[in-house]
């Protein structure tokens, strides 16, 4: 009797936990009156742009409580889990540079302050140095192609200096600037290499004798760059160091650069059909300010309502329809992608990964700021991205909407990662504000009832893709998009790649008649100065366009198959 009763538990058991399963992605049947839409969107919006969500900056706990809100919706939705059975696809990519507790540098009767006096340079090895020093000047040796240096060395006065830590000039001297066709931090790299040859213990970078200004401590370069351990001293650490030359610097160099851990969030309906819709928004922001925000300085959470909240409540919106709804002649993935204030880097990974068939693909919506509708005025960007876009989208635009047609497929959002893989795209954008990247970006200001106009006219050619059932023909085009560029002020035309971890600003794509493709900059082109300030990333190119106008004419300073080139660009 015991052992039956026991039987009888576990089967209640094995029943109750299946049914709990089932319910997790058990479809809810909606209202699809516009209040009830308007309802579930401001919802949605209002929770992934909270407090509790402090901004969902890629790699946080905020963006991990909105990828699980964003499972849960999806869940509600009856959407099946698209990476096995898995709603998470995780992905990591390189954060910041991280200064360890076990950096330290003395000599003699000195101990220097890290960040103060001396800082591990980025991309350095890390490890301990100790022994005497020798300083090379500025490290270089055979200047080849470069007129009257081609014997200069630095080391020629120097006998056997192995094992030494070697003391040079971070730069080279001004002289040799527009003479040496390299970029500064490819004569870094040589003279690193150099020194390594020589037998340098380690190397300890200074800037004496030139009138720029000292390496950031935030430079860009991709980790383990170097194999030896570096640092960069202030000048009165040079001056302790060549005052008594008789000690012996003992040092560790403690740097690393951490692995952010992000994930795109994706649910599936399979219809069994050849082809596939993708339906899709990035859910991250940029938390509390800093890098990426408009607001410098201010440390506070920056919301992202608009930026986009509003794309993700519009795909789970679009998502609740198609479940409910006969449109059985393509399959729908519908996905919000992380890490795309980084750089694209969510949707990068989705359609590089084996996760899906992207041959399967017919063409995909992204959702990217649809929460400040004003004067019914929608922007489409990708409109030539097929020649079925311009008849579905006149047909179907509701009657007091006007549309901007944007013909180019790329541009700053994660419909680029389809166009590129030769898929036609829409990206449906409601525009820039002065909220933007901005703590005010928050859920009161979002137009609601727009958005919901926005998802109902993709819903509108939605059906009638699936109604037709073939494929859309996919179309290169020559013009990348500008409406988003999401810069203020005077632009070059181009799109940067995001993806590049080296010094300066690689081109991903110039548009056409735009100041940089009449200049001659080409994509691939790595811009690494304009007029006298060097481009170390994105930021920093962005500051020195910031101090430009229109009609200006600059030189802009390109490396290209390792050669640098001048163009003279005017705005």
């Amino acid at each position: 009797m015991k052992k039956l009763s026991m039987k009888i538990l576990n089967t209640i058991l094995i029943v109750v936990l299946t049914l709990a399963g089932q319910a997790l992605t058990a479809q809810v049947a909606f209202d699809f009156s516009e209040e009830a839409v308007r309802s579930r969107l401001k919802e949605d919006v209002y929770t992934l742009a909270s407090e509790e969500m402090e901004g969902r900056e890629a790699g946080t706990e905020g963006e991990r409580k909105a990828a699980a809100y964003i499972m849960e919706r999806m869940q509600e939705t009856g959407l099946e889990p698209l990476f096995g059975d898995a709603y998470y696809q995780d992905f990591t990519f390189p954060g910041e540079w991280i200064w360890g507790e076990d950096n330290y540098f003395t000599y003699l009767d000195h101990t220097f302050a890290h960040g103060d006096d001396y800082y591990a340079f980025p991309g350095s090895e890390s490890g301990k140095v100790s022994g005497s020093f020798v300083h090379v000047g500025y490290g270089l040796t055979g200047l080849k192609g470069v007129d009257g240096y081609e014997t200069y060395c630095d080391y020629a006065l120097h006998g056997d200096i192995e094992g030494k830590v070697f003391i040079m000039e971070v730069f080279v001297p001004e002289a040799l600037d527009s003479l040496v066709d390299a970029a500064p931090f490819q004569i870094l790299q040589q003279k690193v290499s150099v020194a390594e040859e020589r037998g340098a213990a380690g190397v300890i970078f200074v800037n004496t004798k030139s009138s720029r200004g000292d390496p950031p401590l935030n430079l860009r370069v991709p980790a383990n760059l170097f194999d030896l351990p570096l640092i960069f001293a202030e000048d009165h650490v040079l001056h302790a160091l060549m005052s008594d030359q008789t000690g012996s610097i003992d040092m560790e160099v403690d740097v690393s650069r951490e692995e952010v851990a992000s994930m795109n969030v994706a649910g599936y309906i399979d219809n069994g059909a050849p082809h596939t819709v993708v339906v899709g928004g990035h859910y991250d922001h940029v938390g509390w300010g800093g890098r990426g925000s408009r607001s410098p300085g201010v440390r506070a959470i920056h919301y992202g309502a608009d930026d986009n909240a509003s794309g993700t409540a519009g795909v789970l919106e679009a998502a609740r329809y198609v479940a409910g709804s006969d449109l059985t002649n393509h399959n729908y993935l519908f996905i919000a992608f992380g890490a795309e204030e980084k750089g694209l880097i969510g949707s990068r990974h989705f359609t590089g990964s084996d996760a899906y068939d992207m041959e399967r693909i017919n063409y995909m919506f992204n959702l990217d700021m649809i929460g400040r509708l004003e004067d019914e005025t929608l922007t489409l960007i990708g409109t030539g991205s097929s020649p079925s876009w311009d008849g579905l989208i006149d047909s179907h635009t509701p009657e007091e909407m006007t549309v901007r047609k944007n013909p180019g497929g790329r541009g700053g959002s994660d419909h680029t990662s389809f166009y590129v893989k030769d898929i036609p795209v829409l990206f449906f954008f409601t525009g820039i504000h002065d909220d933007y990247h901005r703590p005010e970006d928050t859920a009161d200001k979002v137009n609601y009832e727009g958005a919901a106009e926005i998802v109902s006219f993709a819903i509108d050619m939605m059906e009638e893709i699936d109604r037709r059932g073939n494929r859309l023909a996919f179309s290169s085009t020559s013009t990348t998009s500008d409406a988003p560029a999401r810069m203020e002020g005077v632009t070059l035309g181009l799109m940067p790649d995001h993806g590049y971890d080296g010094e300066g600003l690689r081109v991903l794509a110039v548009s056409d008649d735009r100041p940089a493709q009449k200049a001659g900059i080409e994509n691939g082109d790595v811009i690494v100065r304009i007029n006298d300030m060097d481009i170390l990333e994105i930021q920093t190119y962005m500051e020195a366009l910031n101090n430009l106008s229109e009609g200006d004419m600059v030189s802009v300073t390109v490396v290209r198959e390792d050669e640098e080139h001048v163009m003279e660009v005017k705005l």
